[in-house]
């Protein structure tokens, strides 16, 4: 089967993601080991896994500036190679404060990672179809982590937290390969792109569909800035990653220490709800390009509620299938929501501005990564080292961002093109 140019880079930037949640997760299912080597409370593990949020967040719009400026295909590249390697060097680290500094820098090579990806989506890919191909790279999202849980609950014990990090380092010349080989700054540039795609892309760039939804079409990221439905994303980003990462990064230990679950096992229950998340994220730009032009926030906000009440019931059932089938629901219906959030910069932004300005809302994101994990991690200290009450801080992030969603995005279709009058002019 020969694939399309635009399904190869797609393909591409999806192995580079998945790499990328792998490497970042793993601290996740390491936690345990890392903890009793190092003697750390739940609080200083905290700030071990913000540490990774602080160089991600701080370096979200450096890198969306830098793919404007630059193109993204050379950021790209640079991120895979700076970001493999201190994924290698978490191996081997002595203590606390070596391993809250290559996490840091960790976080930096994966933080300007994210806004060049999205100018990739913008040039190689119209409205027409930009968040179907959004949606199934961001499926990597709930993949990665469901991919890490189940790897590393098999080889740790075999591997060791050491040269399981080392091995994860390893992965990321494979992905520098296929980025090389496909990745370019936009479809024009590719020489593997025949003339038919390349009239296709084009076409659908004329299309109805690809221009039926205003986008915000500023001069200036500055300029970009003043729109309040860019600052309403930053904010939705940043209170929904409460919950979403709180939820990736403590549910191994919440597996663990609340439903006394074995690393093997917790490797394979934690997979489920995101690889039920990943089917639920990809459908979710199918879904919102097919039936929800102009009104995706009620997309969201539906999945944000059914998925918050199945959360919900997944800290209050004891039966391991029923809470099991709640988390898995859960997984499916709130990475379906992350992927229609996603789309709405997809839509809005214009692609100049594709870069500096998704990078932007992704640092609210990435903010609320930071924020979550010192703050579930002194709230389970406060509680008596009570895993369970992490959930409470995000359930509470997931009510106040749907709040967010219903009453703080304004979508509005396109102006519908002036009709040309087709009358003779009277003299």
């Amino acid at each position: 089967m020969n694939l399309k140019t635009s399904y190869k880079v797609g393909l591409a930037v999806l192995l580079c993601y998945l790499v990328a949640w792998l490497d970042r997760m793993a601290i996740n299912m390491t936690g345990s080991y890392i903890r009793q080597e190092f003697q750390l409370g739940p609080e200083q593990f905290g700030w071990i896994l913000s540490a990774f949020f602080a160089g991600y967040a701080l370096f979200q719009i450096p890198g969306g500036m830098l793919a404007d400026r630059i193109g993204p295909r050379k950021v790209i590249l640079f991120a895979l190679a700076w970001w493999s390697l201190f994924t290698a060097l978490t191996g081997v680290v002595g203590g606390l404060v070596s391993m809250l500094a290559v996490r840091f820098l960790f976080g930096i090579g994966e933080g300007i990672f994210p806004a060049a990806v999205w100018k990739v989506i913008g040039n190689w890919y119209t409205k027409k179809n930009r968040g179907t191909a959004n949606a199934v790279i961001l499926s990597s999202v709930a993949f990665g982590p469901a991919i890490s849980s189940l790897l590393l609950g098999a080889f740790l014990p075999i591997l060791g937290w050491r040269n399981s990090f080392y091995v994860l380092g390893g992965a990321g010349a494979v992905c520098l390969l296929a980025a090389s080989l496909y990745i370019t700054n936009s479809i024009q540039e590719s020489p593997q792109v025949s003339r038919e795609e390349l009239e296709e892309f084009e076409r659908d760039s004329r299309s109805q569909a690809a221009n039926s939804e205003q986008t915000l079409e500023k001069a200036s990221f500055g300029q970009l800035l003043k729109s309040p439905a860019i600052w309403v994303l930053f904010f939705v980003a940043f209170i929904y990653n409460l919950t979403m990462y709180g939820w990736l990064n403590w549910l191994p230990t919440y597996l663990i220490e609340v439903k006394k679950l074995s690393l093997q096992r917790t490797g394979f229950v934690g997979a489920l709800p995101f690889l039920v998340g990943g089917i639920g994220c990809t459908l979710a730009g199918f879904v919102s390009d097919r039936w929800f032009r102009g009104r995706r926030k009620y997309l969201v906000f539906g999945c944000q509620a059914l998925g918050g009440v199945c959360l919900y019931l997944f800290t209050q059932i004891n039966d391991p299938v029923l809470y099991m089938i709640a988390q898995c629901i859960a997984g499916f219906l709130l990475f379906m929501a992350a992927g229609a959030i996603w789309t709405l910069p997809m839509i809005l932004v214009p692609p100049k501005l594709m870069g500096s300005g998704s990078g932007f809302i992704n640092t609210g994101g990435q903010m609320g990564g930071f924020v979550t994990n010192i703050l579930i991690g002194y709230v389970i200290k406060w509680n008596d080292n009570d895993a369970a009450a992490g959930f409470h801080v995000m359930l509470g992030a997931l009510v106040v961002a749907a709040l967010l969603v219903l009453f703080g995005i304004r979508e509005q279709p396109a102006p519908a093109p002036a009709k040309v009058s087709t009358e003779p002019a009277h003299s």
